[in-house]
């Protein structure tokens, strides 16, 4: 068993060629991903294999995500973005709880290595969802100015 399969095993779910493909892809990348990025990525890469369309990766990611292996990330553009979760960083809500950052220049949205603690949080409210996300120009585009 790769160390892939694995990680999917893991969480609960069962590994697969595309699953494991969506994963390290996912994996890789430095920034969230949204869902058009990662089809064009998969279609690009596999125009003869039918299996790779849309109903495949919308159910693999909710997958993913019901299993905790991945968090959605609305950072106000309007399209979900997909990232991996620290899988060390498990709390009372789930997932990880940390703040993303949405660049405006080159519009990535990347999540941040701080953690917020959940006592922060108020206990007499019932929290169904966290979405943290601090708006600006990254290092990289501000190096460009």
């Amino acid at each position: 068993m790769t160390k892939t399969e694995k990680i999917l095993s893991n969480h609960g779910i069962r590994p697969s060629k595309m699953r494991s493909e969506i994963y390290k892809f996912l994996k890789r990348k430095q920034s969230s991903v949204s869902f058009s990025d990662l089809e064009k990525a998969f279609v690009q890469k596999s125009e003869t294999n039918k299996t790779a369309n849309r109903t495949t990766f919308y159910r693999n990611l909710k997958i993913f995500e019901d299993k905790g292996l991945i968090h959605q990330i609305n950072d106000g553009t309007g399209m979900a973005k997909f990232a991996i979760s620290d899988e060390n960083a498990k709390g009372k809500y789930g997932t990880d709880l940390h703040i993303h950052f949405h660049c405006t220049d080159c519009r990535k949205t990347t999540c941040l290595p701080n953690k917020i603690s959940e006592e922060s949080l108020p206990e007499d409210y019932e929290v169904s969802d966290v979405n943290l996300v601090l708006k600006g120009i990254c290092k990289k585009c501000r190096q460009k100015y």
